[in-house]
């Protein structure tokens, strides 16, 4: 097994524990960060152009702030591939201990107990989230990966949702598979929650023919704020979680609507609606 870390700047120590153990470490600058363009890079840079070693079948990807919640995690996710027509597996993702209750909810909501393989025609029943999948803790089959031109560049979020979309439109599968799990959650403030919808919302209105081949997002929004209201009503602190409650939805679908009409907006006010504000920075 080959481990490539990408470090952009780390000072935890991270960078030489990695170096220790042996692992191939590539350097980036967070200013040059780009959801897919890096992952991108990371995987030509440590898996492709090498030689004469072959490529690996298979992919995995591990964000910084994602923990294994068991020694054989990596192992159960690529159990998944034990069917030859799944392209892309994801892992469950549990609530990290000092997780709030509504992101506990939504990571249980996002990610159940349950296993299952999305195909196209699960998209009547599933509407816009067949084409969920998480690169927080994933893998692909890295032929299957290629052919579709590995990940997309210049999308402020959402390459792996773009690439999920792309598998299952060729014809292949993805897999949920629930018994390989992180510890992996945000403690998002208003602002961030705000920010991070306005990036989807620019995502969608980018690839419209992601909406126009799943359905609209706002049928899964309302799903979950259905779900999140039964949760809120055993909270034993109600009118807290209640106004925690409204105040979380109302920005997040603020953010979302204004992300959808960015085009229409002052390019100074999209860049500070925006998250990831390295995409709206000039192109070298």
């Amino acid at each position: 097994m080959q481990v490539v870390v990408v470090d952009s700047g780390s000072t935890d120590g991270s960078l030489e524990l990695s170096q220790q153990s042996g692992f191939t470490i590539l350097k980036t600058s967070a200013q040059d960060f780009n959801h897919g363009a890096t992952r991108q890079w990371a995987l030509n840079q440590g898996f492709l152009n090498p030689e004469p070693s072959p490529p690996p079948d298979f992919i995995v990807f591990l964000t910084q702030d994602a923990i294994l919640a068991s020694p054989n995690a990596l192992a159960e996710l690529l159990q998944a591939f034990q069917d030859p027509q799944v392209a892309a597996a994801y892992g469950r993702q549990l609530p990290k201990p000092e997780a709030h209750w509504l992101e506990a909810h939504t990571r249980s909501f996002n990610y159940p107990d349950a296993s299952r393989t999305v195909q196209l025609q699960d998209k009547a029943s599933l509407g816009i989230k067949a084409c969920f999948l998480s690169n927080s803790f994933a893998a692909y089959r890295l032929q299957a990966l290629m052919a579709q031109g590995g990940f997309p560049a210049h999308l402020p979020l959402g390459e792996d949702t773009f690439t999920a979309a792309k598998l299952l439109l060729s014809g292949q599968s993805l897999r949920y598979q629930a018994s390989a799990a992180v510890y992996h959650s945000h403690n998002y403030n208003g602002l961030q929650d705000f920010q991070r919808m306005f990036d989807t919302g620019v995502f969608h209105a980018q690839n419209p023919w992601l909406l126009q081949s799943f359905g609209k997002a706002e049928g899964e929004g309302a799903k979950l704020v259905r779900s999140q209201w039964q949760s809120l009503q055993q909270q034993p602190h109600f009118m807290q979680g209640l106004l925690q409650w409204l105040s979380t939805n109302a920005l997040k679908l603020l953010g979302y609507k204004l992300g959808l009409a960015h085009q229409w907006l002052p390019k100074a006010l999209v860049k500070k609606f925006a998250m990831n504000k390295v995409f709206w920075q000039p192109k070298q």
